[in-house]
């Protein structure tokens, strides 16, 4: 029987919290206990069925008193907030992280060549990092 790294990977954040920070040229998704996905693609948060912050608002007026700083708005938006589900699209590699609270954060892997994001998390006691490689593919590697 083939394994199911895929179905593994969407299980293993159900029931984590998260945070967002800034770490040039990714965006980083820390979950604890080293359950972390890093970002190069644009991705975005959504609540109550509207976008509440996009990757490319980082930095923007907007007609605000004070720059879109998006460390802190993420952080408003994911407070208090638990993984559910997360969905991968086996298809294109794009992303979807589903919180309690009607919130989601998208992934959009959007190139043909890149990779858009990395994964690290545990499964059956053994640690893994999954690529989404360009054109959609999944790699699944053993983190060592």
């Amino acid at each position: 029987m083939k394994r199911d790294f895929e179905g593994e990977f969407e299980q293993a954040f159900v029931g984590r919290a998260c945070s967002i920070e800034r770490e040039l040229p990714f965006w980083r998704a820390n979950f604890g206990d080293g359950y972390t996905m890093a970002f190069r693609v644009p991705w975005r948060i959504v609540t109550n069925g509207r976008v509440a912050f996009g990757n490319e608002d980082e930095g923007q007026l907007f007609g605000l008193p004070a720059p879109v700083n998006g460390v802190e708005r993420s952080a408003k938006l994911l407070h208090g907030k638990f993984v559910i589900a997360v969905q991968l699209d086996r298809q294109t590699g794009d992303l979807r992280i589903v919180f309690d609270g009607d919130t989601r954060l998208d992934v959009f892997n959007h190139s043909l060549g890149y990779e858009g994001w990395y994964a690290y998390y545990s499964a059956h006691g053994e640690r893994w990092g999954m690529i989404a490689m360009g054109g959609g593919e999944i790699a699944v590697v053993p983190d060592e």
